[in-house]
């Protein structure tokens, strides 16, 4: 057995079953995977459902299987109204100084207004996207796609502002964009008055307004970087990822909380921090919410000619960018 999984499987938590008894001491992480579940052949019950909820232990009725949820994600939504009920659901049990909440920027929270930034017209010209790309082998998606960061920007959903104001917990926002300078402006100071333009302000969340993250290995001669009520993991490469930079910002502030939630559109990121999470804070529960709600906006198409031009000329500005002063290895994917 896995070590993590014997970690897992010997943490002490308790769940109610349906008829409020309690049951089984599980790994907060963890969920009973029914269709890993071998049956008991001597137990009088035919369904593994209806066996798991009987009003007595089940360990003994079914051999358990105990994981994480598949990708660290535990729901999924394309509405902001959905997001907020579920995160106030599933925090009702905790006090608001044991939760941290942290909502992704890009694709989450707000998306440039641009026909050549929206995520169908992305796919549908996606081999004329990776036709650029290839001509740029060794350069990081993450620094062609600063230039989107340019443009101007839309909230993804109406109800953001007021579901952000609802949550009673810390919230921050989290974001791989790079730090440090960006054409002759520091990128911290650029994204957050860009946020805070929109009404999306979470400086107050913690006292600190600024922490250079220097246990994380630099990209482009910078750290990842928490300003302002944003968390900025300074691209996703080498051991710079989310996940990393959320475990380092915590070990930073001296900060343990119970519960995590991570509102995100990627899934690689939720599988990410659970990982993370799992290693640095296995005791802290982990809530990864996938959303979806930018996946389809697409007010105007875009042609093949324009679309092409537009991220050519974002390649060759991105390509100039300095590059030096780096402990992570290049990045090889791309950001979609």
């Amino acid at each position: 057995m896995p070590t993590f999984a014997k970690s897992i499987l010997s943490k002490k938590y308790r769940f109610r079953n349906r008829y409020g008894h309690l049951k089984t001491v599980l790994h907060p992480n963890a969920y009973i995977n029914f269709d890993k579940l071998v049956p008991n052949s001597n137990h009088p019950c035919s369904s593994r459902t209806d066996a798991f909820f009987l009003n007595r232990p089940t360990v003994s009725t079914y051999n358990i299987c105990v994981t994480t949820a598949p990708n660290g994600i535990s729901a999924s939504f394309n509405r902001m109204r959905d997001v907020g009920t579920y995160i106030a659901t599933q925090t009702a049990s905790y006090k608001s100084e044991d939760v941290l909440c942290l909502f992704d920027v890009d694709m989450t929270l707000t998306q440039p207004e641009h026909p050549a930034a929206y995520m169908p017209n992305l796919k549908k010209h996606l081999d004329i996207y990776r036709s650029i790309q290839s001509r740029y082998p060794k350069l990081d998606t993450c620094l062609t796609f600063c230039f989107n960061f340019l443009l101007p920007q839309r909230i993804t959903d109406s109800d953001i502002l007021s579901v952000l104001a609802s949550l009673k917990m810390r919230t921050i926002a989290f974001t791989a964009t790079v730090t440090g300078d960006f054409l002759g402006k520091r990128m911290e100071v650029r994204r957050y008055e860009d946020l805070k333009q929109l009404g999306l302000c979470f400086e107050h969340a913690f006292p600190q307004s600024e922490i250079i993250l220097d246990t994380c290995p630099r990209y482009r001669g910078y750290y990842p970087t928490y300003y302002k009520g944003i968390l900025f993991s300074n691209s996703e490469r080498g051991n710079t990822t989310k996940g990393t930079v959320l475990c380092a910002f915590l070990k930073a502030v001296r900060y343990t909380p119970k519960c995590i939630i991570l509102v995100d559109d990627r899934p690689q990121n939720h599988a990410d921090v659970q990982t993370a999470l799992l290693q640095a804070f296995p005791e802290t529960k982990y809530i990864g919410i996938e959303y979806t709600g930018a996946a389809n906006y697409c007010p105007k198409e875009i042609s093949a000619t324009d679309f092409e031009a537009f991220y050519a000329d974002h390649f060759e500005r991105a390509s100039k960018l300095t590059n030096t002063d780096t402990d992570t290895p290049a990045a090889d994917g791309d950001l979609f």
